[in-house]
């Protein structure tokens, strides 16, 4: 999991990070740090429908920002993303305050997640997800006369 930026002013304090999940288990370690009443901020797809002046209306799918209060989250592991069901939480000109929507993360994709209160099992969750020498690759060159192994 890529850090992007970190905001957490003190530990058993509020704060916020943003983040990439890069690989699978990026996302399993994404659904166990989001919790019920969180705040997830991501881009997502809304229909939104427009009415014109002579009553006729139209529907398009806009890619919007939203902010939601999570309600509950479900993780698919066949697709490897997350739902997060939730209200909106910030004023938004195609998503009113307060109406429910879904959203999808997936993988490569930037979110932010705000708690108010972030505990130690949290943070040790978020640094060992964000560690880079937990996911790297190690290999080995050995080389003698006449003769070369790569291990990996």
């Amino acid at each position: 999991m890529k850090l992007v930026h970190k905001e957490i002013p003190d530990k058993d304090g509020p704060g916020s990070v943003t983040v990439i999940a890069e690989e699978d288990e990026d996302m399993w370690h994404a659904f166990n740090l989001i919790a019920k009443g969180d705040r997830v901020r991501s881009t997502t797809i809304r229909k939104v429908q427009t009415e014109s002046a002579t009553g006729s209306s139209t529907s398009n799918r806009v890619r919007t920002n939203l902010t939601i209060a999570v309600e509950s989250v479900d993780f698919d592991t066949s697709a490897c993303e997350l739902r997060l069901k939730g209200r909106n939480v910030q004023e938004n000109q195609f998503v009113k305050m307060g109406a429910y929507h879904t959203l999808d993360l997936e993988k490569n994709r930037k979110f932010t997640l705000a708690k108010h209160e972030w505990d130690a099992v949290a943070l040790e969750r978020l640094d060992l997800a964000c560690d880079p020498a937990k996911s790297a690759d190690v290999g080995a060159v050995v080389m003698q006369e006449g003769t070369c192994s790569v291990l990996r």
